[in-house]
Order: C-alpha cells, then sequence, then structure tokens
C-alpha cells in the first residue's frame, strides 16, 4: 500500500509540473514598452510595472490594456499579445496615443507601395506624352522652304582634353557598399561627469525610423583613483535604439537594442563594470555579454547580421555581405 502510494504521488507530482509547464511557457510573450517623454509611469491594467522604458517579460498571450502617464497626461491602449512575440510600443503624447512600432511599419510599407504605384503610372503617363512628341516632331512642315547652300569652311583641329582614367564600380560593388553596414554606436565616459556619451551613425539610406535614448540608474561617483563606482547597488547606464532596416530587395527587419553598462561598487578582478546587450530582431530577443578575445572585439550573429564589439563601439553588419566583400578581397566602407 505504502509503494502504492508513492507511486501515485510521484504520478500526481510530475504530472502537475508538465501542466504547469504547457500553461505558462508556450503562451507568454514580451511586452517593449517605450515613451517619447522621461520618467513615463507604465500600467500593465491596472497595475504600475516600472517606468518607460520597460521589458516586460513572461507576460500571458491575450488582451491587455497598457496605459501610460506623465504628470497630468494619460494615454492608454488596448493590445493583443501573441504566444512567443515581442509587442514593440511607443507612447507618443504629442499625438495622444500609444502605437505598435510593428504596426506602423506595415502602414507606412502600404504607403510606399502606393506612392510607387502612382510614380510607376506618373512614368508611363509621361513616357506615351513623349511619344506623342515625337510623332509630332517627324510631321512634315507644310511648305518646305530650300536650303541655301552652305560655305564650306575650314575647321580648326580642336585641342585633345587629357584622358583621365576613372575605375568604373559595378551594380554589386554599390550593392554591398550600399548595403553592408547599417548602424555604428560610439559611447566615450563624460570627461566632467559620470555619463556615458553616445553618438549613433545609421545608414539613413538603408535605415528608416531611427530613434534613440539613453539613461543612468542610480548614484555614481568618480573616486580618487579617476574610476566610475557605483554608491551603494544597482547603477547602470543605458542606450536603447530603434529602428528599421529595408534590404536590396525590399524586405523590412525591427530592431531593437538595448546596450547596459552595470557599475560596481568597487573594483573586481573583470573590472568595475559589465555590458550586456539585448538585441530584438523582428521579436525575437537574445542576449550577449561583452567578453572580448585578444584582440579586444568580440563578434556575435544575429540572425543574418553581425554585431562587431569593442569597448567603445559596436556595429551591425550584413553577415552575407560581409563575406562577399572579403571573398572579392575588398574592404568594409565605413558609415
Amino acid at each position: 500500500m505504502r509503494f502504492k502510494g508513492f507511486a501515485l504521488f510521484l504520478i500526481l507530482l510530475f504530472g502537475g509540473i508538465a501542466g504547469a509547464a504547457d500553461q505558462t511557457s508556450p503562451q507568454d510573450g514580451n511586452i517593449d514598452v517605450r515613451s517619447t517623454l522621461v520618467g513615463t509611469r507604465v500600467y500593465l491594467g491596472d497595475a504600475y510595472v516600472g517606468d518607460a522604458d520597460i521589458f516586460l517579460e513572461n507576460i500571458a498571450a491575450g488582451e491587455h490594456m497598457i496605459t501610460m502617464r506623465q504628470g497630468s497626461q494619460r494615454i492608454t491602449g488596448m493590445f493583443t499579445l501573441k504566444p512567443g512575440e515581442t509587442l514593440m510600443l511607443e507612447g507618443r503624447f504629442e499625438e495622444n496615443r500609444i502605437v505598435d512600432l510593428k504596426e506602423v511599419a506595415r502602414e507606412e510599407a502600404a504607403k510606399r507601395a502606393e506612392a510607387e504605384k502612382k510614380a510607376e503610372a506618373e512614368r508611363k503617363a509621361e513616357a506615351e506624352r513623349e511619344k506623342e512628341r515625337e510623332k509630332e516632331k517627324k510631321k512634315p512642315a507644310a511648305v518646305a522652304a530650300k536650303p541655301e547652300p552652305k560655305k564650306h569652311e575650314a575647321k580648326k583641329p580642336e585641342p585633345k582634353k587629357p584622358v583621365v582614367a576613372t575605375k568604373q564600380r559595378n551594380p554589386e560593388e554599390e550593392r554591398r557598399d550600399l548595403h553592408v553596414n547599417i548602424l555604428k554606436v560610439e559611447y566615450t565616459e563624460d570627461p566632467v561627469g559620470v555619463e556615458l556619451k553616445f553618438a549613433a551613425k545609421a545608414n539613413t539610406k538603408v535605415v528608416t525610423n531611427f530613434n534613440d535614448s539613453s539613461l543612468i540608474s542610480g548614484k555614481l561617483y568618480r573616486s580618487k583613483q579617476n574610476y566610475v563606482l557605483c554608491e551603494g547597488t544597482g547603477c547602470s547606464r543605458d542606450w536603447t535604439g530603434r529602428f528599421f532596416y529595408i534590404d536590396d530587395v525590399g524586405k523590412r527587419d525591427a530592431f531593437l537594442i538595448r546596450f547596459r553598462q552595470s557599475v560596481f561598487s568597487g573594483i573586481t578582478p573583470s573590472g568595475t563594470t559589465a555590458d550586456v546587450m539585448d538585441i530584438c530582431l523582428n521579436g525575437d530577443c537574445s542576449q550577449i555579454k561583452y567578453s572580448p578575445g585578444a584582440g579586444g572585439v568580440m563578434q556575435s550573429a544575429i540572425g543574418r547580421y553581425t554585431i562587431s564589439w569593442a569597448k567603445s563601439s559596436f556595429i551591425l553588419r550584413r553577415t552575407d555581405l560581409m563575406r562577399e566583400i572579403i571573398d572579392a578581397g575588398g574592404k568594409f566602407p565605413d558609415l
């Protein structure tokens, strides 16, 4: 009887664990909430969950009401979270609304397609008008005047212009150079204070809707040894960038990159800080930690892209184009 009771207990225990796993993990998603105003308070339903910018993990799929408050201003929106999805929301207080950045991207794509359609129709109409003008030119004149004989004059030979050799770039090389580099971010410490100054340079020919923000949490100070340290715990310096990249065939990818530098209260064997980067590509998020090799640069693959990360900068590139340029004996162009 004891053996049967113990076996029944194990069956119920493992069955309950499996049931709990089935109920939670497949049905969860994430919500990334941003704001155009600093210090915006974010509510999920009626519960306060933190200040924007904030990344909410393991949220149950379904309808959710998001409310954002900044002083006397309040904006609200209802959004549907699908299992395994990351919603990318932005509170736009100047527009009095919360927008789904993925939906905004789809609307922009539809508008662009409509504009291209109109432009193509206009080009065809102009081509037809040009044909009509050419036909008019070819019609014979009603009365043709007899041309007078021209006097032949000896032409002076024109001086020869020096030939300047120019290297012609083929379309494939231009495509590679245009699309290989997408984003470069450099960050340096403020020599006076304890901030990190971020300089983000996006390839404006292929990147749209780029915006970024940075903030400091916790109380930082500079020691006598000129180290930036944390007074207490929970100190960090953050940068977040969001944008859309459009490739050479018109495919659009949505990026969210968050760089976080945690600052310690003392000097550890690994230094005074630890750097982590969260990267979301079309809602699929992953995290990498800065751990450089001998050359001080580490590379991480993110889908079809590569992040090259040094101590004071990182750059996002297309992996396939990097290989093509290397195979052709070329170098990567700067942004």
